[in-house]
């Protein structure tokens, strides 16, 4: 079981890309806000440290990772100057930069830049088999782990229930559970249900299809091409049939982009540097993993978002020919 969660982790120390090695005393040391240990953002923070740090001598520059609660947490760590890149889905980046959703109370970040974007997540409802479950629509009276308040899966849930006119009452909200980890906590029926944004192949998802029988719900291609057409960080998706056990078919579904962000007040060649050390990589994490393969290249620094990208990584794009 441990194997699995720790695979891509591990894949990435195969080739190199799995740590950093310790700074002089006179490098400029950035950190990167990622997510827990188990889930993809702290091995892909980890990835993008490892190859900042393999031209140090160059451009003297250390990168370490911070293990966080995710998007919203990351984001108000960048806010706070407590962080200077963080790992975030561009419906919440969208939403810190106009202070709008789970930043109300915040007030708009109108220093949040982008660096660029890294690969789609997909919502994903993640139910137990057997149980008459095929579509989002399923879940009425069931059990459903949707974590914390102040979460983006969370948020995300609260979307789809109000693009389907559900009140939130129609599913059961379980907010904690008693096994060591999500994917027991599922197969020992603490709950029908969790639901999850993120991209795939998942260790958690894969976890569960290991330990017990899953189903990948779907969620209606009318309410994705919906909020897509109302919100410029939603496109519709698609969970690649076969990605785990069990699940031979594709599973449609809501995607939004996961992008690096971080703020004006970080130094130019700094996100130069970072972004160039990605984008020069970018092969061999894509031969890694197919998560990296959800983007072209092209589109990484595209974005509808209305929040501009930082002048570090327009150089570089420029330089690039990708602007």
């Amino acid at each position: 079981m441990k194997a699995v969660v720790v695979s891509f982790a591990a894949s990435l120390i195969a080739i190199g890309l799995g740590g950093t090695v310790g700074a002089a005393a006179d490098d400029v040391s950035v950190t990167i806000a990622t997510g827990r240990v188990g889930g993809l953002y702290h091995p892909v923070g980890g990835a993008i440290c490892k190859l900042v740090n393999e031209n140090r001598d160059e451009h003297g520059i250390d990168c370490t990772v911070e293990i966080s609660g995710g998007s919203i947490p990351n984001i108000r760590d960048l806010r706070e100057g407590d962080v200077d890149l963080a790992l975030a889905q561009s419906d919440e980046l969208h939403n810190a930069y106009y202070g709008n959703g789970p930043f109300r109370e915040d007030g708009a970040f109108k220093d949040l830049r982008l660096a660029f974007g890294l690969y789609i997540e997909h919502f994903t409802v993640v139910a137990l088999g057997g149980r008459d479950m095929d579509t989002f629509e399923d879940l009425k009276g069931k059990r459903v782990y949707a974590g914390g308040e102040d979460s983006s899966r969370r948020h995300a849930l609260d979307v789809l229930m109000d693009a389907h006119g559900w009140t939130g009452d129609e599913v059961t909200d379980v907010s904690t559970f008693k096994a060591s980890n999500l994917a027991e906590a599922l197969c020992d029926e603490e709950f029908d249900a969790f639901v999850y944004t993120i991209g795939h192949p998942n260790p958690t998802v894969r976890e569960a299809a290991i330990l017990c029988d899953i189903n990948l719900l779907d969620v209606s291609p009318d309410i994705t091409e919906k909020l897509a057409r109302q919100n410029p960080f939603y496109v519709s998706s698609v969970i690649k049939g076969g990605t785990y056990r069990g699940n031979p078919q594709d599973t449609p579904t809501l995607g939004v982009p996961s992008m690096l962000a971080t703020s004006a007040e970080v130094d130019e060649d700094v996100i130069y540097q970072v972004t160039k050390a990605y984008f020069e990589s970018l092969d061999l994490l894509q031969a890694l993993s197919p998560l990296f393969l959800s983007f072209t290249k092209d589109q990484m620094d595209e974005t509808d978002l209305d929040v501009p990208f930082h002048e570090g990584a327009l150089k570089y794009f420029a330089e690039a020919g990708l602007d």
